[in-house]
């Protein structure tokens, strides 16, 4: 009986053993899952940090390179403005306006029409300030015709015959509105030139009118202002040219 009953605590106690160490075997089995759980995971964590700090890098290096390419795309512009602002005081310091540029664009009309450039350098270098004028102008007087009333006289030859002058205007109205048969002063009238040889001008406006006209060495300058009724009065001075 003591026989038996010591296999019986033999066996208890290998049993108890057994169980320990499998107890001890799934503690190391489940500490080694964790410990492997955590190092695997720590592993994916660095890989991941260490990927994030490569975009970090690659978009740390792109915004230097956007920095880079907006500081060249602003010296650029500032160059490009401070070209335009030198070009703007270029044009604004040598650039011709005024007169000048008046003179300049009627030279350019006159080359246009055919004038010859040496003669008109020569023009150009003989004038002068002071006119060499004659003492005294010529003065006559002309009928003005109107839509209602033109003379077979209205005009007139001035300048030793190498202008024929002639105008045009609007009936003056009486009181009760009707057209009389003189013209009206006080409204524009048209004045025409005819140059010997048959080429003609004509300057339109309320009177005073004053018209230069050149022929070869001479200068006319003519003055046509309101006369008589149904008359303008006019003078002419010649003047050395140019």
């Amino acid at each position: 009986m003591n026989y038996g009953l010591g296999l019986s605590e033999k066996k208890k106690a290998r049993d108890r053993r057994n169980k320990f160490f499998k107890f001890v075997f799934y503690i190391c089995l489940l500490g080694g899952a964790g410990a492997y759980g955590y190092f695997e995971g720590q592993a994916e964590a660095d890989r991941r940090v260490a990927n994030s700090q490569d975009q970090v890098n690659i978009l740390a290096q792109e915004n230097t390179n956007l920095n880079e390419k907006i500081r060249s795309a602003m010296d650029k512009q500032s160059a490009a403005l401070a070209e335009a602002r030198g070009w703007r005081d270029k044009y604004e310091t040598e650039i011709p306006k005024g007169p000048t540029l008046e003179i300049l664009q009627l030279v350019q009309s006159r080359l246009n029409d055919g004038m010859d450039p040496t003669r008109l350098i020569n023009l150009i270098t003989l004038a002068q300030n002071e006119s060499n004028c004659d003492e005294t102008a010529e003065q006559k007087r002309f009928i003005v015709n109107t839509p209602i009333y033109s003379s077979p006289d209205n005009s007139i030859s001035l300048g030793d015959g190498s202008v024929t002058v002639s105008g045009e205007g609007q009936p003056t109205l009486n009181t009760e509105g009707k057209p009389e048969a003189w013209y009206d002063p006080e409204k524009p009238v048209t004045i025409s030139f005819t140059q010997l040889g048959g080429k003609a001008e004509k300057v339109s406006g309320t009177l005073p009118i004053h018209k230069s006209l050149v022929f070869g060495a001479n200068e006319y300058r003519f003055s046509i202002s309101k006369g008589r009724q149904s008359f303008a009065a006019i003078s002419v001075i010649r003047c050395d040219f140019p």
